[in-house]
C-alpha cells in the first residue's frame, strides 16, 4: 500500500471515529437477520417479530390492505396479513422497513429524493443478486438478497451523518460522470469503510462485513470471494443506467467467468433490468 493510500485510510478511520450517534442494532432487526441466517421459514416467528414492533405491525397491516393486493375484506391480524402478502415478500418488506428506519437520522432527515435513490439502488441490487444466485447452487437466493440489501449501508450512513461531504462527492461524481466511490478516496471518506464500521458495531456475520467492505474491490478480499463477486455484479447491473461501461469492463467480465456466467446469461440479466426496476418501484410505493 502506498503512503498516500495509507494516509487516506487513516483519515477515513478518524472521520468515522467522530460519529457519536450511530444507532445500535434494533432488536427486531437483529432477530429477523437471525432467522434469515438460520434459514427458519416460520410464519409464527415472523409474526412475533412484527407484533413486537408496533410501527412495523401498522405498516404490514397497511400494506396488506392496500389496493396492490386487492383483498376485498379488511385484514385485521398480522397472521392474515402474512398470508395475503406471502411469507417471502412479507419478510423482505419487514427487512427493508427495519433497515430503513434503523439507518435514518431523525436529527437531520435525508433529502426525500436522495433517500429514495439510495434505497431503490439497494432493493435493485438485492433482487438482481437473488436472480443470479438462482443458478449458483453454492449461494442461496435468500442470502444473496440479504447481502444485496445491506451492501451499501455505508452510503446511507454517509448521506445521513456526513451530509456535506456526501453531497460534495455526489456533485463531483455527477460533473465528471464518474462513479462516486471513485471520488470518495480522494475526499478522505469511503462508504465501504463506514459500512464496515457499522457492520462491525452491529456484529453482523463476517460474510456481510466482507461484502460491505469489498463489493467495489473484490480482488482485495481474501475470504467470501464468491459472495462478494456476486454482489459486485449485481451492483454493476443496478448502476448500469448511469454507468453502462461497467457492464463490460475487464473486472466485470472476470467476475462473470469466475462465477460461470456465460455471455448469454449476462445479457439476459441486462435485458431483465426493466422488470427488476418495475418491481423495485412497486416495493418502494408500498414502503414509503
Amino acid at each position: 500500500m502506498s503512503t498516500s493510500a495509507a494516509t487516506n485510510e487513516q483519515e477515513i478511520r478518524y472521520q468515522i471515529s467522530l460519529i457519536k450517534e450511530l444507532p445500535p442494532l434494533p432488536q427486531s432487526l437483529g432477530r429477523l437477520l437471525e432467522i434469515i441466517q438460520d434459514e427458519i421459514e416460520s410464519s409464527a416467528e415472523l409474526e412475533s417479530i412484527i407484533c413486537y414492533d408496533q410501527a412495523l405491525a401498522a405498516k404490514v397491516l397497511r400494506i396488506a390492505n392496500s389496493t396492490y393486493y386487492g383483498f376485498r375484506r379488511r385484514v385485521k391480524t398480522i397472521s392474515r396479513a402474512i398470508v395475503i402478502i406471502g411469507f417471502n415478500q412479507a419478510r423482505s418488506i419487514c427487512l427493508c422497513n427495519l433497515l430503513m428506519n434503523a439507518l435514518s437520522n431523525s436529527r437531520r432527515p435525508l433529502d426525500p429524493l436522495m433517500r429514495e435513490t439510495l434505497w431503490k439502488h439497494a432493493f435493485a441490487t438485492a433482487k438482481m443478486a437473488a436472480e443470479i444466485a438462482k443458478k449458483r447452487p453454492w449461494v442461496k437466493s435468500d442470502e444473496a438478497l440479504l447481502l444485496g440489501l445491506i451492501h451499501d449501508i455505508g452510503h446511507v450512513v454517509m448521506a445521513n451523518y456526513f451530509t456535506e461531504q456526501f453531497e460534495s462527492i455526489m456533485k463531483i461524481a455527477s460533473k465528471r460522470k464518474t462513479p462516486p466511490w471513485c471520488i470518495e478516496i480522494q475526499a478522505g471518506l469511503s462508504h465501504t469503510e463506514i459500512g464496515k464500521y457499522l457492520a462491525s458495531r452491529w456484529a453482523l456475520p463476517e460474510s456481510m462485513q466482507a461484502v460491505i467492505e469489498f463489493h467495489h474491490t473484490p480482488e482485495r478480499s481474501e475470504t467470501f470471494k464468491t459472495e462478494i463477486k456476486l454482489i459486485y455484479l449485481a451492483d454493476v447491473l443496478s448502476n448500469s443506467r448511469h454507468y453502462p461501461l461497467l457492464l463490460n469492463d475487464e473486472a466485470t467480465l472476470s467476475c462473470c467467468r469466475e462465477l460461470y456466467i456465460s455471455e448469454d446469461e449476462w445479457e439476459d440479466y441486462q435485458n431483465g433490468l426493466d422488470n427488476i426496476w418495475s418491481e423495485v418501484d412497486q416495493l418502494w410505493d408500498l414502503l414509503k
